[in-house]
């Protein structure tokens, strides 16, 4: 905490944690409650000094009768700080399953959007050295691992946008003196004192946990300390990826025996970047399925992660798309000339004439196998063959194009190079 939290003490520890200098444009979310409204003055002042056009909005989930007037409320205190102010309607509420997971995915969703539109590309968030805090706690009840504990970051992309958290430093106390001493008030959500909530559990839980040591100080200092470590292990993974990993037809090969000398942590991000490489998807597995695939792959066995196979053959370890989820998949052509087909969101296949009647994409499957005269020549095991897009006529296959370099169809990767 601050001995004397002004505006001075905290727009500095602002600076300090984001840099000296603000971008020329930049959103804020305010949902009226402490922290957010503390955020809105402190930007304010600061994109004041610095000259940077500062846009504010608010997200009305829609699922508290009071919620409208709240963002209302936020309106207000933009107009008397000069600043724009844009109110955004959550218009189709999701109340079945997690519903606190479901309006904070749709409030980012809003908030990207709004941004997009008006030319922005970093939007300030609340989050505060408390809320760091309580997230800790929350994923040491998970039995998290490093990337888990390192809780939120200063920025994060998210939505195609950038998350900046410029409070992660500043404790609400202190926030909550700043705004009572420049006399703004602010709206106290019912949800925070709603036991039904984990976070709201946790939060009660760090009161009587404080007085043993396990302060937000602490935690907050745990959580960087993570932060540091699940840097350098994600270092070694790219400088393993580096040395032990080749890119083949789509599919990743990583040197068995390197692979299973690494520590165990490292060979578990580095399965995971080339599983992610592989098939795409913005979130990585759960840990106790990749956990479960290395067991596997230790004892010699094949696996399947996330719709990723891998097999062992040649002294490496073959990463590839599973057949099975494309098995039915089929691709009539489309009928002109100039075309494109996109596969799977992994490869991109042009040609200067795609009029073929009665063609179409399919993947390749045990049946081409069957009739490609030598397929072992590309040194790959079969199942980095199968998934492979090919072109069909009357139920004969005409083309495997990234087999054949001399088919009219042109192939194009849909994914970004491996991380190397």
């Amino acid at each position: 905490m601050l001995l004397t939290p002004t505006e001075a003490a905290l727009t500095a520890e602002i600076l300090r944690r984001i840099g000296p200098e603000l971008p020329p444009r930049l959103g804020v979310a305010v949902s009226g409650g402490s922290d957010s409204l503390a955020l809105l003055y402190l930007m304010a002042a600061l994109c004041r000094d610095q000259q940077t056009d500062l846009h504010v909005a608010s997200v009305d989930h829609g699922l508290r009768a009071e919620s409208r007037q709240e963002a209302e409320t936020v309106a207000s205190h933009a107009h008397q700080l000069g600043l724009s102010h844009d109110i955004l309607t959550w218009q189709q509420p999701d109340t079945s399953g997690n519903l606190q997971a479901a309006a904070r995915a749709a409030r980012y969703r809003l908030l990207a959007e709004w941004a997009r539109g008006r030319g922005i590309d970093q939007v300030a968030v609340g989050h505060t050295a408390d809320d760091q805090a309580e997230t800790v706690l929350m994923r040491l009840r998970r039995a998290s691992g490093v990337s888990g504990l390192s809780a939120m970051p200063l920025r994060h992309r998210r939505d195609g946008i950038e998350l900046l958290r410029p409070l992660l430093g500043l404790r609400r106390v202190d926030l909550r003196a700043y705004l009572d001493g420049i006399g703004v008030h602010w709206i106290d959500d019912p949800s925070n004192i709603d036991g039904r909530f984990e976070r709201v559990r946790v939060r009660d839980a760090l009161r009587t946990l404080e007085p043993l040591g396990l302060t937000v100080e602490a935690l907050t200092a745990v959580a960087d300390n993570m932060r540091m470590a699940d840097e350098a292990l994600d270092q070694m993974a790219r400088r393993a990826m580096q040395d032990l990993a080749q890119e083949r037809l789509g599919a990743v090969g990583l040197e068995r025996e390197g692979f299973f000398g690494l520590p165990e942590e490292v060979a578990r991000r580095l399965l995971i970047a080339a599983v992610q490489h592989v098939v795409g998807g913005a979130y990585p597995p759960r840990r106790s399925p990749v956990l479960a695939a290395l067991s596997a792959l230790m004892a010699g066995r094949s696996a399947t992660l996330q719709g990723c196979h891998i097999v062992s053959q040649g002294g490496k370890l073959w990463l590839c798309r599973e057949y099975q989820p494309l098995r039915d998949l089929r691709l009539p052509m489309p009928g002109q000339r100039s075309a494109w087909l996109d596969w799977d969101d992994s490869w991109r296949l042009t040609s200067p004439d795609a009029t073929e009647p009665d063609t179409e994409l399919r993947a390749l499957g045990e049946e081409g196998l069957a009739q490609l005269e030598d397929w072992r020549q590309h040194h790959v095991p079969r199942e980095v063959l199968l998934p492979l897009p090919s072109l069909w006529r009357a139920g004969q296959l005409r083309a495997v194009p990234l087999l054949d370099p001399t088919t009219k169809w042109a192939t194009l990767s849909l994914r970004s190079p491996l991380n190397r």
